[in-house]
């Protein structure tokens, strides 16, 4: 295999293993004082930078749909038919990007905001609970996402460079201390992205586990069974290759989703659900403006803000970086106006029905909100406590715990794709080594995580996502002001 990845793309190689190296021994060496620090340094950031990504993710959903509607939408991503179908294209997006998170808060966070709205409003509470989870998982996220993977495809498919981020400078910038800093930015996003999410589904599993077998008491050991099982999985599935592996099953992942959704809504009032999704998503649209500036009669106190809005828009803008590669490596042959369809209002629209479904039926579970009892405030077990509640309560619970396991293959596969690339000067289509090396390495680092720090160390990896988040933002902003000049400049080029 050393052989084999002599060609490796070595500065960026080293610098990101020296940052991640660096990250286990200084939180090894000085727990307390590391998570001490990157604490108030994640409330410095999130306070005096808070109010600049709720501007900045209201420009990046402007600029998607303002580049769909403009005929700059017809312009296709090369000049071969799509590669993938329509359901396998969506499939492997939405696993990659939201699969795993959207069960962790499936029940979790539209009950919070039922129990604590995050300001008073004039209409019902169950729509303002489901108006506001709609806002973090919806048009938002998906736009970060698209944007930044919209950029990429641009410029591999159209103006024939690689798929590496640094790619979209000029020739004359091409140079290793003008490249390397980009790449290096988007790759060590990749490697703490994939790290939290392994780390949260993995709690997530073990509490499934713990509801599922009353008696099993679960250690850190089983922990790093499970991340050593997902890691191996995805692995094997990157080794495969996109078309053989993540594409079939991403498409087994929402196959599954969608049966566990539809059971939910059978066994549901069908009116009232719908009823939930079309007032709180005709909501959602009326306040768009007001939720993403905090104007007017849609304002929330910052407290809230930085506690959830700053946050998921801090998190999700550290998510950008990979899964915007990925989606435009399997993107090839689309109109820009397909590509920002599927991107950004299919699965935004998915993601409305999935909450509207599971949180309507807890609404009802609960009841009376002054006599709600707790049961569904933990985002670990949450999910598999309402099943509980339901008919065939014990199958739904193993059919979840397959999907988390099957939703968080599919994103550390796809990251070990886009590390691979990387790692292979842009390859579209990365050596099996280079696959297989960061399988290994992203297997080793968050079992390293995992059994140093567990808990605190995951929570360490979070706020250093929110960190990262930052200078990428700066970055991202860039890229758009270069995209757009280039699109104006030649607008229609193909």
């Amino acid at each position: 295999m050393l052989t084999k990845l002599k060609e490796t793309n070595q500065p960026l190689l080293y610098l990101s293993g020296t940052f991640g190296f660096l990250f286990l021994i200084v939180s090894f060496a000085f727990p307390a004082l590391f998570r001490e620090k990157l604490g108030a340094w994640t409330e410095f950031t999130l306070g005096y930078f808070g109010q600049y990504y709720l501007y900045f993710g209201f420009l990046v959903i402007m600029m998607m749909l303002v580049l769909a509607v403009s005929k700059t939408g017809k312009v296709r991503l090369g000049n071969s038919d799509p590669e993938y179908k329509w359901f396998s294209w969506v499939a492997m997006l939405y696993s990659t990007g939201m699969g795993a998170g959207l069960m962790l808060r499936a029940v979790q966070e539209p009950v919070y905001f039922l129990i604590n709205p995050p300001s008073q409003v004039s209409h019902s509470n169950i729509i303002y609970a489901l108006q506001y989870t709609f806002f973090h998982w919806g048009f938002t996220p998906w736009a970060f996402y698209g944007l930044f993977g919209l950029i990429i495809a641009y410029n591999l498919y159209i103006h024939k460079r690689t798929i590496l981020g640094s790619a979209i400078l000029e020739p004359r910038f091409q140079k290793t201390k003008y490249k390397l800093p980009i790449d290096t930015l988007i790759l060590i996003s990749t490697l703490f992205g994939v790290v939290a999410a392994v780390g949260l589904g993995s709690r997530q599993l073990s509490g499934g586990l713990g509801i599922l077998f009353d008696q099993l008491e679960l250690n850190v050991n089983h922990t790093l069974a499970i991340v050593i099982v997902i890691c191996s999985i995805a692995t094997f599935s990157a080794y495969l290759g996109v078309t053989k592996g993540i594409r079939n099953l991403s498409n087994f992942n929402i196959g599954l989703a969608l049966l566990l959704m539809l059971f939910v809504l059978l066994i549901s009032d069908f009116y009232e659900t719908f009823f939930n999704f079309f007032l709180a998503f005709g909501n959602y649209l009326r306040y768009l403006v007001s939720m993403s500036l905090n104007l007017g009669n849609q304002e929330v106190s910052k407290t809230f803000l930085t506690e959830w809005t700053y946050f998921y828009w801090a998190f999700w803008l550290a998510w950008a970086p990979f899964t915007g590669v990925f989606i435009a490596r399997i993107s090839k042959g689309r109109t820009i106006r397909e590509f920002i369809l599927a991107t950004l209002i299919i699965p935004a629209m998915g993601t409305f029905l999935w909450f509207s479904v599971f949180g309507s039926h807890a609404f009802g579970l609960i009841g009376e909100t002054d006599a709600y009892q707790g049961q569904f405030d933990s985002i670990y077990q949450s999910l598999f406590v309402f099943f509980s509640q339901l008919p065939f309560g014990g199958w739904l619970n193993v059919m979840s715990l397959i999907l988390i396991f099957t939703f968080l293959i599919t994103s550390v596969d796809s990251a070990i794709f886009v590390l691979g690339m990387f790692s292979d000067q842009g390859n579209e289509e990365p050596g099996r080594n280079y696959r297989l090396f960061w399988g290994f390495t992203l297997t080793l680092f968050t079992l390293s995580v995992v059994f140093i720090g567990q808990d605190v160390l995951l929570e360490a990896v979070s706020q250093l996502l929110i960190l990262i988040a930052l200078p990428f933002s700066f970055l991202f902003l860039g890229m758009m002001g270069f995209f757009m000049f280039k699109l104006y400049q030649n607008p229609l080029k193909t």
